[in-house]
């Protein structure tokens, strides 16, 4: 992957080409950024431009050797550890998964990977004692096509307790071998790890980067962009997935489940639970994400004077009308309850029930009303 692959970022990508130039590229780096922000294309840029034999002050060639091999992850150089799905397995043995999942997008989540996978989405992902050993066995090997070896580590959270195993690499690692750890979030980070790499923080993309992407990768009405733009807030894998997983009408299902939540109407609410279950984990995700950008507009339009909607024109009087059925402490409420909830299905939380008991909750807001 290329830097003018990698979208936005612009800032950093100077950064990272200056520090090979003059020869100051960490050992040892964390790329920290929120789900969706473009960290993983970043080291894949960063790494296919060190290994690049006719790299330009911008950006690798794409062309020569190394860039190939790197774009199609082939460098017997270049090596990944990701999480996976059994205590005996290592990376290694997804690698055809792995490049199958980058030539969609390099914004897939943990998620997204074990779907691809393992049978069972809600499979516990894991950086195994096996992969820490795997990684011992490749980097003590010599480069077998230049000076450097490399490692990404993807999502290295998975990997607590194994971490310790990897500590003395990471600070004194063999010549010429580097280290590109790619997170989410630090605090599930053994402080010993991190206090031995240099930190890069990603942003995420403001609203405009993000209307500017979709507009270039899809070419939708600017309507249609605007909208996407504030449900992804910043995040690119989640505009994606709201794009191309249209299909699924979440403001209808919304606009049901509060109807039934309202009416206090128990077996609407058990079959709509039904159906959205049915969608899988990841479409409850933006279901969900999809009701908290309504309840947004709904406090908006409730406590700001003369507030113009911000959303699409179909969904206007329904916000209206949800604002005026529920207090402004209760749709904070709701809302706060709807992240709990999303943060729980990514610790696979029991989608069913955690829906359902959601339902229950909101159902007492409205009673209370």
């Amino acid at each position: 992957m290329q830097f003018s692959q990698v979208f936005g970022l612009d800032h950093l990508k100077k950064k990272l080409i200056a520090n090979i130039q003059n020869n100051r590229l960490p050992h040892a780096q964390l790329f920290l950024g929120a789900e969706g922000s473009g960290k993983l294309g970043l080291a894949l840029a960063l790494t296919q431009y060190l290994y690049c034999s006719d790299r330009t002050d911008e950006d690798s060639c794409g062309a020569c050797s190394s860039c190939r091999k790197i774009s199609s992850h082939s460098h017997p150089d270049v090596h990944f550890t990701f999480p996976v799905a059994a205590s005996k397995e290592t990376s290694t043995q997804y690698m055809n998964q792995w490049r199958e999942m980058h030539g969609v997008s390099h914004y897939f989540n943990t998620q997204d990977w074990m779907s691809s996978i393992a049978k069972d989405e809600n499979k516990t992902a894991n950086i195994t004692r096996e992969e820490t050993r795997s990684i011992l066995s490749r980097l003590s090997l010599k480069p077998f096509e230049g000076d450097a070896k490399t490692l990404i580590i993807w999502m290295p959270e998975y990997l607590k307790k194994e971490s310790n195993v990897l500590l003395k690499l990471i600070e004194e690692p063999p010549q010429k071998t580097y280290f590109i750890l790619v997170a989410e979030d630090l605090q599930q980070l053994l402080p010993t790890i991190t206090s031995r790499t240099q930190i890069t923080k990603i942003s995420t993309y403001t609203l405009a980067e993000t209307s500017t992407f979709l507009h270039n990768k899809y070419g939708l009405e600017k309507s249609q962009i605007a909208h996407i733009g504030r449900l992804a807030e910043g995040n690119l894998r989640l505009a994606i997935q709201l794009i191309e997983n249209e299909t699924n009408d979440f403001a209808t299902y919304f606009r049901e489940w509060m109807l039934a939540c309202y009416k206090n109407d128990i077996k609407s609410v058990s079959e709509l639970t039904d159906k959205l279950h049915s969608l899988g984990k990841n479409q409850i995700q933006l279901f969900l994400k999809h009701g908290i950008a309504i309840l947004r507009e709904c406090l908006l339009y409730q406590t700001v004077g003369n507030y113009i909607i911000n959303a699409e024109t179909n969904q206007i009087p329904f916000i209206e009308k949800l604002s005026s059925t529920l207090n402004a402490s209760f749709i904070e409420k709701i809302y706060e309850q709807m992240n709990d909830v999303i943060y729980h299905l990514q610790r696979n939380a029991n989608p069913k029930i955690a829906l359902f008991n959601l339902s229950i909750n909101i159902r007492y807001y409205f009673i209370r009303k």
